[in-house]
């Protein structure tokens, strides 16, 4: 069975990049200095639309939804493939926070 996982625009780091860029974090999360893993669930249909938005893990201060606003702007991805058929595939994006920024995870201790 092969199959060929669902591919965000511009590739996983680009559109990580372009959340990254983009993400406009509430006020009142900032205020807050929201800390903690927000997780959304979206479903990525066959022709690369994205759909069934869910937040799984809330860390409040309408971070998720502002997040799923976000990404819901994202141009349709390249589908999932499976024995050569697209299929829908159900697709989880966290989102790190600390002290009310994004927090990245820290791809610097790569070793060379």
């Amino acid at each position: 069975m092969n199959e060929v996982f669902p591919e965000p625009p511009y590739g996983t780091n680009g559109f990580k990049d372009w959340i990254i860029k983009n993400y406009k974090i509430p006020t009142a999360a900032k205020k807050a200095k929201v800390n903690g893993k927000l997780i959304i669930n979206f479903t990525i249909e066959k022709d690369g639309r994205l759909s069934n938005f869910q937040i799984a893990k809330d860390i409040g201060y309408h971070t998720g939804e502002a997040l799923i606003k976000l990404i819901r702007k994202s141009s349709p991805w390249k589908p999932g493939y499976q024995n050569g058929y697209a299929v829908k595939c159900g697709y989880t994006y966290p989102l790190l926070f600390s002290d009310g920024d994004l927090k990245l995870k820290s791809d610097t201790k790569r070793q060379r």
